[in-house]
């Protein structure tokens, strides 16, 4: 990383312009106009490609970069899912308890972060294998909901998707959970033999 590269370079400017597409995103979504939805949603992650592609290839990366970037995407998923829970006349949703557990799981780990860190000022927290498969999995919810309801075909698939994501996002979770056991005992141990 570079700390000499300005904040507002592309590679940045490229993450803000996928947070601004967020809110025509979930406008399409809930107005039950899914083929545009899922044409933002891929403009979305063409951008999200390219922002990463940018800032290592013309080296600017920056810490406003790296906390944009994950946070951008983090917005999408949550706003996407709560926006497809919620129940519209005409027109399909997915279920309020699978929007509740993707909601609920960051929460938890984004609480469970801020425990960590106030009790050992540890701030290197990585995404785990399967927080990663979790993301994919969210993200392919989205696609999948948004393509087979714009078609009006294979949405019998769904619930069966629902299904593969809640197993992801409790398995998810609770690595992160034992992740942040472990840093905690680590510092107790720490402590101890200081």
């Amino acid at each position: 990383m570079n700390a000499n590269v300005s904040a507002w370079n592309f590679a940045n400017l490229l993450t803000l312009f996928r947070i601004i597409l967020i809110a025509p995103f979930l406008f399409e979504i809930y107005g039950g106009r899914y083929g545009a939805a899922l044409l933002i949603f891929f403009i979305a992650s063409v951008s999200d490609f390219f922002d990463g592609y940018v800032a290592r290839r013309f080296n600017q990366q920056s810490k406003l970069g790296q906390t944009l970037d994950p946070l951008a995407d983090k917005i999408l998923t949550t706003a996407a899912f709560i926006v497809m829970a919620l129940p519209r006349a005409n027109f399909p949703s997915i279920p309020v308890w699978l929007a509740i557990a993707v909601v609920g799981r960051d929460a938890v780990i984004l609480l469970g972060s801020a425990i960590v860190y106030a009790r050992t000022k540890f701030k290197d927290f990585k995404p785990t294998t399967s927080g990663k498969v979790n993301t994919f999995l969210e993200l392919g919810l989205i696609v999948w909901f948004l393509w087979f309801n714009w078609m009006g075909r294979f949405t019998v698939i769904l619930p069966l998707c629902y299904l593969i994501v809640l197993s992801s996002v409790l398995w998810s979770g609770a690595s992160y959970i034992v992740q942040g056991a472990r840093i905690l005992a680590d510092h107790r141990v720490q402590k101890k033999t200081a």
